[in-house]
């Protein structure tokens, strides 16, 4: 009997679970008779979706929502939990570090889907005492700290991700105290740079509902340290801070022994099929450079272009092991969005600027379509249900005692 043709992917995250995915339903009876076997390589053990971090901090959606347990995303696949240390080309091999050693893996085709992590070294102290949204467990972690009332709370970095956090924070921390101060400190002239100047609606409305949840937005302000309990501003002056977030950006996360061809950001340079340098090994995701359809440079790290360069990758290596050519990566992408509170969204879709319901909505439709879990999709369906209906119920039992109100007034008006 021959030796199984070995499919190694590396990664928990959104392009590694959708290309294993699209190599389930490509190679499904060839993984039924042993002739393929695909091996998933994670550290975590869940798969985390951040396209709820925003509603978990602020409390609109559990903490369980935004996660999923890899076994049961990819059941078709051999899920390892460990961490790749090393890559031999030449024997074709990957060193995994697991907590009964190191494993070698042999593989025909390799996807590094890896990712990137919050890039917390750039503010020295940052990574000592800050937080990490991205981290295994982090946001859970976080929300106990908010919980516990470990105030003010400071967010470096105001891009997209940053401003939603720091709102989410604030409605969480103001709902037990009034006075809460969260305070976004942001490095250049203005905030959410990602959306400036094309969409500048959006963002002007982003800024305005951080106003309006009571977030101090500071720009021009680069955080050069952070201590335990207060964070130096780049002019000298300090902000007092119990609860440090990180927003400042990624970094690639590498493969020692992975030689191929990098960009000046360090992400693997691919080819449109998604295929790196070096024979066998493909990449996709936040760690992979890959050219845009249009020609306008590589695509950018963020979910969606992840998850579709997954399906992709998957779909290439499939055929490739069939021995049909790869297909080349066409998503045209879709746009982007935050939310900054209920019914008060910001976003771009297809370069249309949605603001308020219409944008919260949207994002509300799109986020739950793109969960990788069906049940864990209708649980958040289900939060959200509950939210609605407590919220109902608070509004018309206000209603009902201003109406009673007024009535005994009435009466005893009448009465004197």
């Amino acid at each position: 009997m021959h030796e199984p043709t070995q499919v190694v992917v590396l990664g928990g995250g959104y392009t590694a679970v959708w290309a294993a995915r699209a190599l389930a339903r490509g190679l499904r009876r060839r993984l039924r008779d042993g002739s393929v076997r695909v091996t998933v390589v994670s550290s975590s053990t869940t798969h985390a979706f951040h396209g709820w971090t925003g509603e978990v901090l602020s409390g609109h959606v559990r903490g369980e929502r935004a996660r999923t347990a890899l076994v049961d995303l990819v059941p078709a696949a051999w899920v390892l939990h460990g961490c790749a240390t090393a890559l031999d080309t030449v024997t074709r091999t990957v060193a995994v570090t697991t907590d009964e050693g190191v494993r070698l893996l042999p593989y025909h085709h390799l996807l590094v889907a890896t990712g990137s992590r919050d890039a917390r070294e750039r503010v020295p102290g940052l990574a000592e005492h800050g937080w990490s949204l991205k981290d295994d467990g982090g946001l859970d972690a976080l929300v106990g700290r908010l919980d516990g009332g470990a105030g003010p709370a400071v967010v470096v970095g105001g891009g997209l991700a940053g401003t939603e956090a720091a709102v989410a924070m604030a409605a969480r921390l103001r709902r037990e105290d009034p006075e809460a101060r969260v305070v976004l400190v942001h490095g250049g002239d203005r905030v959410l740079p990602e959306l400036r100047p094309r969409f500048e609606r959006v963002a002007r409305y982003a800024l305005e509902q951080a106003g309006r949840a009571g977030v101090d937005v500071r720009c021009g302000a680069r955080v050069v340290r952070v201590d335990d309990g207060v964070v130096v501003l780049d002019d000298g002056s300090t902000i007092p801070a119990g609860t440090v977030v990180s927003a400042v950006g990624q970094r690639v996360v590498t493969l020692p022994g992975l030689a191929a061809d990098r960009a000046a950001d360090g992400r693997l340079v691919t080819d449109r099929l998604l295929r790196t340098s070096i024979d066998g090994v493909w990449a996709g995701g936040d760690g992979a450079a890959v050219p845009q359809p249009n020609g306008s440079g590589p695509c950018p790290p963020n979910a969606l272009w992840a998850l579709k360069a997954g399906t992709r990758v998957g779909r290439n290596i499939a055929r490739t092991v069939r021995g049909r050519p790869a297909r080349a990566f066409r998503f045209p992408g879709l746009g982007q969005a935050a939310s900054l509170g209920v019914g008060r969204g910001a976003a771009e879709l297809y370069g249309v600027q949605l603001t308020g319901w219409a944008a919260w909505l949207t994002r509300w439709v799109f986020f739950h379509a793109f969960m990788p879990s069906r049940r864990v999709a209708l649980a958040a369906m289900g939060d959200w249900l509950v939210l609605g209906l407590r919220t109902l119920g608070g509004r018309r039992a206000v209603a009902h005692a201003t109406r009673g109100a007024v009535s005994n007034t009435g009466t005893l008006d009448a009465a004197v």
